[in-house]
């Protein structure tokens, strides 16, 4: 599911998120074609420099995650394609 995600850090992201079984502390969220959405309201890749599409990350560095907007998710679905 595609959904926004408030890191602790104030980034704000979009991606493709599930939550996966995992030891207390190790990573439990796989999210995947991770964008950055910036103060704009653009959208733009996150980490371009790598290859991977695919990160683990702690709940514990996710402040919130949020549904988003219809028009944000069309945004994001036209970089990632």
């Amino acid at each position: 599911m595609i959904k926004c995600l408030v890191l602790l850090t104030g980034i704000v992201l979009i991606a493709k998120i599930e939550e996966i079984s995992a030891e207390i502390g190790d990573p439990n969220c796989l999210i995947s074609d991770v964008c950055l959405i910036n103060p704009d309201g653009t959208i733009s890749p996150w980490l371009d420099f790598s290859e991977d599409t695919e990160l683990m990350v702690r709940s514990e560095n996710i402040l919130t995650i949020t549904q988003p907007k219809k028009d944000i998710v069309k945004l994001y679905l036209e970089v990632i394609s």
